[in-house]
């Protein structure tokens, strides 16, 4: 199973150029199902028209109607649910049923990334699934205590995970002894054209797996972003933040 998430940024920077990186990337990336954070409904018909691949999504949209979340799959989708911030899909991949949860927290409260976090790992206890992803755009740091509560390292709101989450990012450095990469980069994006500013970058888009017991664990075979290429013409990449791409094999 190849999963994949990518803010594919709500601007009109670099437009209408810069759809056609988005659908390139999105094409690229191949992987099974990949969720997609601050999408127009506008991009995501030109994508659904594009991409022949993904014969399944689940979009809904948010903030008023102005932007909103997609989960691309080449599989059905058995379920389709939503909370504030967050869509479930599930699916069924070479016999086991699979629960992806694609999110984008707000980036201007921490108190309301802490509560909706804790709502959305509620919710997710109520779907069966064998393996179960969550991904997204979590506008927060790994040192925040979104991460810290997810990957079951701390208790938030007097509540605590019963199953914690693997940052996939985290175990593949693991793997390979080396570093996970920053998603918003302040010093190559050209969004931001801050190699000198006097802030730091971040690792804002993730993907977590549950802990599978007493299910097998996992093989995680790769990782890695995506969207790191400048187009000449727009001069921006295709997103502000880059994508992140895993793939996992079940035995």
């Amino acid at each position: 199973m190849k999963i994949a998430t990518f803010n594919i940024w709500n601007s009109d920077r670099g437009m209408p150029l810069r759809k056609q990186q988005i659908i390139n990337e999105i094409k690229s990336v191949n992987s099974d199902i990949i969720c997609l954070q601050e999408v127009k409904k506008e991009v995501y018909n030109k994508i659904q028209s594009e991409i022949i691949e993904y014969k399944y999504s689940y979009y809904h949209l948010f903030n008023n109607e102005y932007e909103g979340l997609a989960i691309l799959s080449k599989y059905p989708l058995l379920k389709k649910q939503n909370i504030k911030c967050a869509i479930f899909t599930t699916c069924e991949f070479e016999n086991n049923i699979y629960l992806v949860i694609n999110v984008h927290l707000p980036w201007d409260s921490v108190i309301q990334k802490e509560k909706l976090i804790v709502d959305i790992l509620n919710k997710s206890r109520s779907i069966d699934a064998d393996y179960a992803f969550l991904t997204g755009d979590f506008n927060c740091s790994v040192p925040s205590s979104v991460h810290q509560y997810i990957t079951g390292q701390t208790s938030l709101l007097n509540t605590e995970v019963t199953s914690f989450w693997d940052d996939l990012a985290e175990v593949y450095a693991e793997i390979t002894n080396t570093k996970p990469a920053y998603t918003l980069n302040l010093r190559t994006n050209p969004r931001w054209k801050g190699k000198d500013v006097a802030v730091t970058s971040g690792r804002l888009d993730r993907i977590y797996l549950k802990d599978t017991f007493p299910k097998p664990f996992p093989e995680l075979k790769s990782f890695s972003l995506f969207g790191k290429d400048i187009d000449e013409k727009s001069g921006y990449c295709a997103s502000d933040h880059y994508g992140v791409v895993a793939e996992i094999s079940v035995d």
